[in-house]
Formats: structure tokens, sequence, C-alpha cells
């Protein structure tokens, strides 16, 4: 589920940009900031669909102790995005699925990628299993992991797989300021770690 979406323009924007602010400032949503990479000299002319699915074993993102430090959490994220040069644009608050799907579409499109809607036609299909994604807190120190594969298919068949997993850690030293640094520090490090140029020529696209 995404709640809810910001329109560009009209009182109702800023209106969702007040109530975004109080609840990102509130204990209940962690805010993370995605950090785009810069567009690449030459960008991917493909058509893809795009397809999240959610492999881990436990769907818990926090630890017990992580919980402790962020007992409010509703398992709610506000996702803002930067471009190298440019300021964040708050894109919105999502629970976990759509988060990862909106940091991928955003990621994909900024290598020249057009993702088309699900069942659409389309070169490929782009499925991200997430396998671990986990904060962890412990000896005054935030902790943050994750695992996924990068995945192309055609009709069902695997063309193509890359394999990522990376971990972050930053000394907690107010609030959940520092929780929320070392996610979008991970996030943005191993999303960008994706190698889509060697993926599609890995595929033959």
């Amino acid at each position: 589920m995404k709640i809810p979406r910001l329109q560009k323009l009209g009182h109702g924007y800023w209106v969702t940009i007040g109530l975004l602010a109080a609840a990102c400032a509130a204990s209940s949503v962690l805010s993370v900031q995605y950090q785009l990479p810069a567009r690449p000299s030459d960008p991917i002319p493909r058509t893809i669909t795009l397809a999240f699915q959610d492999g881990r074993k436990t769907d818990a993102f926090l630890t017990p102790m992580a919980r402790d430090e962020l007992e409010n959490f509703s398992n709610v994220f506000a996702l803002t995005v930067s471009k190298r040069g440019g300021s964040g644009e708050l894109k919105g608050a999502y629970e976990l699925a759509p988060l990862f799907r909106e940091i991928l579409r955003v990621r994909l499109e900024n290598a020249g990628l057009k993702v088309a809607a699900p069942g659409a036609k389309a070169d490929a299909e782009f499925k991200f299993e997430l396998k671990e994604f986990k904060l962890d807190f412990g000896d005054r120190k935030w902790t943050a992991l994750i695992a996924y594969n990068a995945l192309l298919l055609k009709d069902s068949s695997l063309l193509a797989q890359q394999v990522v997993n990376g971990s972050a850690e930053r000394v907690k030293v107010i609030g959940k300021t520092d929780a929320e640094k070392v996610l979008g520090e991970l996030l943005s490090d191993t999303i960008n770690q994706m190698d889509l140029a060697a993926l599609f020529k890995q595929a033959g696209l």
C-alpha cells in the first residue's frame, strides 16, 4: 500500500507535504533519501516491465533491539529522491514493497529504460528479488543489511542475473536521524551498485 502519491500542483500538494513532514517528524515513519547515480553516457533504449518479489525468510524489518528504539514505527517510509547536483524530491509515503518499486522505477528510468505497466509489451521483465533487508541496533550503533537478486526474463526464461548484498552502520547520536541516514546510504549504494548495462549485455539485449 502506498500512502498517498503527491500531486504536483494545487492546494492538495501542500496539504500532503505538510502531512508528510509531520509524519516524518514523528517516530512512526522513517525518512529514506535515495541518491540517484549520474546518468550514463550510453542510455539503454529498451522497454521493460518491473516486478518486485519479497523473498525474505521473515518480513520483520526491525530486529527486536531496533524495535525497542523505534517502538512506534508503522512500517511506513517517506521517500525522497535526489539527483546529483540537485535538490531532493519528496515522492510520498510507502510501505516496503511500493518503496522498492518506486526506487527501482526511478533508477531504471535514470539509465534510459522505459518502464511499462505490468503485462504490457516489453523487451524483457526486470525482476527484483529481495532476499534480506534488516535494521539492527546494538552498542549504540545502527546496522542495516540488504541482499537482492536482479534478473532479466523473457517469457519467464532467465536471460541474466546479478546478486548484490551490502551493509552499512552508523553510531546513534540522537533520535532516529542516524537510522534514517544509514538506510539512505545503504539503499543508494547497493541499488546503484547494480550494473544495468552489463545485465542487458549478458541478456543479449
